[in-house]
């Protein structure tokens, strides 16, 4: 499948981009620090996703957090759903074993109000749905969470955030990587690299191979690879064009049914794709720059669920396949007027969705099988434009103003909009404050499918958001003491709920509104060159509401699934100047409310809270020394073997090691 679509992609994107080769390329280089510099906290951090500029965080109105991907790796971290479980307001779901679909909530929204980029390049599914099951961190320079609304920089689906990940750029002379690790679960891991520079270019590949059998005893593998890269060349001193490339395939087994019982022996779910993109920028004149950023993706998932045994010919879904296509391509064009005082960034984006759904089951109750085959395709466009300022305002406060406009083939016009500020309060600190509101688009079978039981309505508006948060920070004792608290205040409109009103009938329509709001607070501590320690904590409090505002019912019945109310995250990391690391993470997850599909109805259920404790180490191989390559890892995950459930019928993995050596020179 993957040798099929990558010449599609190619061909899409490549042709139209070769006219731009010496005018375009990608926004400068975000620097960032080494690992293996034992100390970093001098060094400002500059991050790129809650703006179209490199910007230093401390001036960023908007919640953001920073991870870099050699920390990650020093860590033995080697998925991004494990990375994300840190992160201040968000929440990890993970069905089943390594490799079952896992969502996020971020900000007490739903798991599809997140949108996830890799080098500009949307993952989500049409309408924000994104697996990050198996997503892995190999080739990551960096990922950036940005919460809050993002819709006037990005469009549809980041209505609570966005989770943007950037692929390593090549530094230095030419160098390999490899890394091999294995473990519990029959848990194995390998990946090989190579990065460095040329004349006049750079660039950075990666290759990586996980394989899990899982948590139950039968039909539980998992086996995933990805191969990614950037390239960048330099024609000249006021021009740069870049190259990234994703591809990606998995398959993961699960013997279990919705509600967690183990009960087929062979079914399995695939996702495969194949994402590309070319950026680039040249200076026009000192204070004009243009960029352009061309992207396409192509992937395709589904399930296939066969008969266990030839006696297996009864029941509901006895066999059961489905299969969908999602095509994306887009263009992003603008140009960066920088006037000293006051930097404007305009430009126009635009993007054509394409998806196909196959649905093949057969059934038996009684009377022989029966097979239902249902399909739809459906295809829409978005073009948009978008304007953001940033000065410098009065007392030494920046300012930051968005807004956008897009056209839907589907469903018309929408407006977005975004403010912020950042006031310095001397030695206090800083003070910030943002307001914005975003949307999401429906899905396709929100609009276009045609089964018995789902039928779109193409009248569908788009789910919406509004929200507001304030922050302090401050950072105390010669930037070794680093405090940090945001409010933020999130209200969504017109969600787009289920409801089955009769044959022939749309099933979907506009009529749900929720709420969410909470605390978060963190507290990072260098005492000493080398030595770090942090906790954060998040106060959620996620509800739905009716027409006038109020909480819909009481108790259980009031809470938003599966978001919750407390969460800790703390960690204790120690860095040597041979490049030796080792660490101790704590996750505490309050309990949630989820609902319970075992009995008829179902019912709403607590889950109880949780706690999990992971160890982690690199040894250097040579004892003493300052350029160490080889490296040993260790990595204990749930060292305490708490147990807990994800979702009701699901528990979590238990206590997992993994050893293994690594080559990074």
């Amino acid at each position: 499948m993957l040798a099929r679509l990558t010449p599609l992609v190619a061909g899409m994107l490549l042709a139209p981009s070769l006219l731009w080769a010496q005018a375009v390329a990608p926004p400068p280089r975000v620097g960032t620090p080494s690992t293996s510099d034992p100390d970093t906290v001098a060094l400002a951090e500059i991050v790129v996703t809650a703006n179209r500029l490199p910007t230093p965080r401390a001036l960023l109105p908007q919640s953001v957090t920073l991870l870099r991907g050699d920390d990650l790796r020093s860590r033995g971290v080697l998925l991004l759903q494990d990375a994300l479980r840190e992160v201040p307001g968000l929440h990890v779901v993970r069905t089943g074993s390594v490799g079952g679909t896992t969502s996020v909530f971020l900000r007490g929204g739903n798991s599809n109000f997140v949108k996830v980029l890799v080098d500009g390049i949307p993952l989500n599914e049409p309408g924000g749905r994104f697996d990050f099951g198996s997503f892995s961190l190999e080739n990551v320079d960096r990922i950036e969470v940005v919460r809050g609304p993002s819709s006037v920089l990005y469009g549809s689906d980041a209505m609570a955030g966005v989770i943007q990940i950037f692929t390593r750029t090549g530094e230095g002379p030419p160098v390999v990587s490899a890394s091999l690790r294995g473990g519990s679960l029959g848990s194995i891991r390998g990946e090989v690299g190579a990065r460095g520079t040329g004349d006049r270019m750079n660039y950075s590949l990666a290759l990586g191979r996980s394989e899990t059998s899982g948590i139950y005893e039968v039909n539980n593998r998992f086996v995933s690879w990805t191969g990614s890269g950037r390239v960048a060349v330099f024609p000249d001193a006021h021009s740069h064009l870049a190259l990234s490339l994703r591809v990606q395939e998995s398959q993961y087994g699960f013997p279990t049914s919705s509600t967690g019982e183990v009960v087929d022996l062979n079914q399995y779910t695939f996702d495969e794709g194949v994402h590309l993109a070319v950026e680039g920028a040249r200076t026009l004149a000192p204070s004009l720059e243009a960029r352009l950023l061309l992207r396409a993706s192509v992937a395709e998932r589904g399930l296939n669920n066969q008969p266990d045994s030839p006696a297996d010919t009864v029941g509901f879904a006895f066999r059961d396949e489905r299969l969908g296509t999602t095509l994306r391509r887009g263009i992003d064009a603008r140009l960066v007027w920088d006037q000293g005082p006051v930097t404007w960034v305009g430009g126009v984006d635009g993007e054509v969705e394409r998806e196909r759904l196959l649905y093949r089951t057969a059934s038996n109750f009684g009377g022989g099988p029966s097979v239902s085959a249902n399909a739809f395709e459906g295809d829409r466009w978005t073009v948009a434009s978008y304007l953001e300022a940033t000065a410098a305002g009065p007392w030494g406060s920046r300012l930051n103003l968005g807004v956008r406009a897009d056209q839907n083939q589907v469903f018309g016009a929408f407006q977005t909009g975004q403010a912020g500020v950042v006031m310095p309060v001397g030695a206090l600190g800083r003070i910030r404050g943002a307001v914005g509101s975003a949307y999401k688009a429906p899905t396709f079978a929100q609009q276009f499918a045609e089964t018995p039981f789902e039928v779109g309505d193409p009248d569908l508006i788009p789910e919406t958001s509004t929200s507001w948060e304030l922050g302090w920070d401050v950072t105390l004792t010669r930037a070794r003491l680093t405090l940090g608290t945001s409010y933020f205040d999130q209200r969504y409109e017109d969600l787009i709920q289920y409801g089955f009103q009769g044959s022939g009938l749309p099933t979907y329509a506009n009529e749900a509104r929720a709420r969410a709001r909470g605390v978060e607070v963190a507290v990072d501590w260098r005492p000493v060159a080398g030595l770090r320690t942090g906790v954060e904590y998040t106060w959620t409090d996620a509800t739905l509401r009716n027409a006038e505002g109020r909480v819909i019912g009481e108790g259980l019945e009031a809470r938003l699934l599966r978001r919750p109310e407390h969460h800790v995250s703390a960690h204790l990391r120690a860095r040597h100047a041979s490049g030796g690391t080792a660490g101790l993470t704590l996750v505490r997850v309050g309990d949630r409310i989820d609902s319970d599909f075992r009995t008829w109805p179902a019912q709403r259920v607590r889950l109880e809270a949780y706690t999990t404790v992971d160890l982690d180490a690199q040894l250097p191989m040579r004892r003493g020394a300052t350029d160490n390559a080889w490296f040993l890892t260790l990595r204990l995950e749930n060292l305490m073997a708490a147990e807990y459930e994800s979702l009701v019928g699901f528990p979590g993995l238990g206590r997992v090691v993994l050893i293994g050596a690594t080559w990074n020179p």
